[in-house]
């Protein structure tokens, strides 16, 4: 099969999606991306992270062109290959906004000439670096055979053909007064090296500068437009194998290559990023990826969005899943990391999704179809809805579309309610993607459900043995022992019972 996507190496690709999946702003996967994307928003590269992909052996492609893209070697004639590209749309977008034909033509074929140089070099460079990934090698086969094709060949050749004349045109302008003439050059005088020689001696080291910076202007003004024009009428050939050449090349750019360059962002704008963290000393891994239904694990993972805004004291958890269980019950002390640990599943399972590596010492994820997720709303007036019927109206949904390959991530739902209720609901819940045998976070305050069927995995949030205010935000895989330490963390901060009654009383 000839080589059409970096991205998708079966041929085609699923429709770029323009908005993002709705689980990305409960786990922080929108604040991710944009970190991915910082400065380069204009290549709309965001896009493509928002396209989970649903076979093991694409997810596995990737990760073998990301492990070829961080060896140096090859991914600096890559970058090459983005920068002359970016230098060549900067150039005729210069060209599209010049109001003058002959200006504009000019900056095109400085464009196709900057084309060209590139497709060779990056032919040349990759030829001398061992690609271990298929994408990447048959993304330089198909270079090496656009680079020795007829049109490329004529391309380049017209190219230079064009220049070489272009090159040759020499002229005088003379100006007197408000006229100006301009003829051929023909081996006159040149007075410019005798000018400067006579106004050197007036040249002091220090002086008042009197010159008068222009405006850099894009376009040339109305004289140097007539100048060009007379220049123009004066080597007719040249300027109309220029135009010709201009409108026979409207489409010069080779589709795969252009293709390329813009999916290859997606790779290297997510490792740059990486970087970032793997400098500060964090771990990051490609996991394995299985069709097999109900597998998730890993060791120390980290919330990625908590990374980016900080990566001192992060506190990576590991968790897992094995035989008949399917649903992580997390449990714990107020502000001890429970929603953290719920993010850091999702955003681990949505990154592995993409074939990206995660943010993990080591994991094994089962393939979602999708990641649904149940956060806590505020309340609006548009909807009619109390908070209870809208959260249960939401739960319904999911659990309708929701199959043995999702995964769904439910944080403090359904906290409005009394405890018998939310007890109730929980477990009626807990039953039915039990009965879907799909993966499951909920994060809850009510420690009962950790014990409700063998497919739960209670995760408890540890505090610190010596002081039982200080959260750790570790999570030990053990029976929920009901602690909320509500009382320690209210002392810690002088706002226990007796403490405020002796306030009060004052």
């Amino acid at each position: 099969m000839p080589f059409t996507s970096i991205l998708f190496p079966q041929g085609g690709a699923p429709t770029e999606l323009d908005e993002a999946p709705d689980c990305f702003s409960d786990l922080h996967l929108d604040e991710i991306i944009a970190a991915v994307n910082a400065g380069h928003a204009e290549h709309r590269v965001d896009r493509f992270f928002y396209v989970p992909l649903h076979e093991v052996s694409t997810v596995e492609h990737r990760h073998r062109v990301f492990r070829d893209l961080e060896c140096g070697e090859i991914r600096q004639p890559i970058l090459k290959l983005v920068d002359g590209m970016q230098t060549m749309r900067l150039r005729l977008d210069q060209a599209k906004d010049l109001r003058h034909p002959l200006q504009r033509q000019g900056w095109v074929i400085y464009a196709i000439q900057t084309f060209c140089d590139t497709v060779a070099l990056l032919r040349d460079e990759l030829a001398r670096v061992e690609l271990a990934s298929r994408g990447l090698r048959d993304f330089a086969d198909h270079v090496a055979q656009y680079v020795e094709s007829d049109t490329f060949r004529k391309l380049s050749g017209d190219t230079e053909a064009v220049q070489s004349e272009l090159r040759k045109v020499r002229y005088r302008v003379h100006i007197r007064d408000l006229r100006v003439h301009v003829e051929k050059y023909d081996d006159q005088t040149d007075y410019s090296d005798a000018v400067a020689a006579t106004f050197g001696r007036f040249a002091t080291e220090v002086g008042k500068d009197y010159r008068v910076p222009f405006e850099d202007c894009k376009d040339m003004d109305h004289v140097e437009a007539q100048i060009l024009e007379c220049v123009a009428d004066l080597y007719p050939d040249a300027f109309a194998l220029l135009d010709g050449f201009c409108r026979r090349n409207q489409r010069f750019i080779e589709p795969t290559i252009r293709r390329f360059d813009h999916e290859i962002r997606f790779y290297l704008y997510y490792l740059a990023f990486v970087r970032r963290f793997t400098k500060a000393g964090l771990n990051f891994s490609y996991p394995e990826v299985t069709s097999e239904p109900g597998v998730l694990s890993a060791d120390g993972a980290f919330d990625l969005a908590l990374a980016i805004k900080s990566t001192d004291a992060l506190v990576g958890n590991d968790f897992r899943l094995t035989g008949p269980e399917r649903i992580f019950v997390v449990t714990g002390p107020n502000q001890g990391g429970k929603t953290t640990l719920a993010r850091t599943i999702g955003q681990c399972a949505f990154l592995a999704s993409l074939g990206c590596p995660i943010p993990a010492e080591r994991a094994r994820f089962t393939l979602p179809d999708r990641i649904y997720t149940h956060f806590e709303r505020q309340e609006t007036l548009s909807t009619l809805q109390g908070k209870l019927e809208e959260e249960l109206v939401r739960i319904h949904d999911v659990l309708c579309r929701a199959t043995a390959a999702s995964i769904i991530i439910m944080n403090e739902s359904f906290s409005s309610t009394t405890v018998s209720d939310s007890h109730l609901i929980g477990t009626e819940i807990f039953e039915r993607i039990i009965k879907l045998r799909c993966i499951a976070v909920y994060v809850t305050f009510l420690d009962e459900l950790a014990s409700v069927d063998q497919a739960c995995v209670s995760m408890v949030g540890e505090v610190a043995a010596d002081d039982p205010s200080r959260r750790t935000f570790k999570f030990t895989r053990r029976p929920a022992d009901g602690n909320a330490y509500a009382a320690a963390l209210a002392k810690k901060y002088g706002l226990n019972y007796d403490v405020l009654r002796q306030r009060i009383s004052r």
